[in-house]
């Protein structure tokens, strides 16, 4: 894939995803957790995605949702590297933060995953190479700091 592609691709996901997000209401905390799950490339798979998280203990036993909510808006707001995957003609995107949190949207721009990462990323980006993705890697987006700043100003209370 090349740097031309990778952009148009990044661009695309990118543009669904902002359109995504207008579905989220911010105007109180239940209100936001009862609307973040539509961001999901499946809604109920959010609350799995929360119990594993807290499992793993990546998340505290307490107040999983939005903790888990507010990171993948953090994660989104402050990434430094993004992340485009071809595998079997699916596309994501993922967006990596210094603290190795990750989350990965779908071409549709919804979310597929979020996660602390259990090794470094270079190593993670390694092994979906040897899956057999092809991965391009960018610095960090615009787009996406850009429309979950403000978000991210208005959640980070809660």
């Amino acid at each position: 894939m090349n740097q031309k592609r990778f952009e148009k691709i990044q661009k695309a996901i990118e543009k669904r995803f902002v359109k995504n997000l207008e579905s989220l209401d911010t105007s109180s905390k239940e209100r936001f957790l009862e609307t973040f799950p539509n961001l999901w490339k499946k809604k109920r798979r959010f609350k799995e995605h929360v119990r594993q998280r807290a499992e793993k203990g990546h998340i505290p036993p307490v107040e999983t949702e939005i903790f888990y909510a507010k990171k993948i808006i953090e994660t989104l707001t402050f990434h430094d590297k993004v992340i485009v995957e071809k595998l079997h003609n699916e596309l994501q995107s993922s967006y990596a933060v210094k603290d190795d949190w990750i989350v990965v949207l779908s071409e549709k721009g919804k979310i597929e995953t979020a996660f602390k990462l259990d090794m470094p990323l270079k190593n993670w980006v390694e092994t979906h190479i040897f899956k057999g993705a092809e991965v391009k890697e960018n610095v960090y987006s615009k787009t996406i700091k850009e429309a979950t700043k403000e978000l991210w100003d208005r959640i980070k209370v809660f």
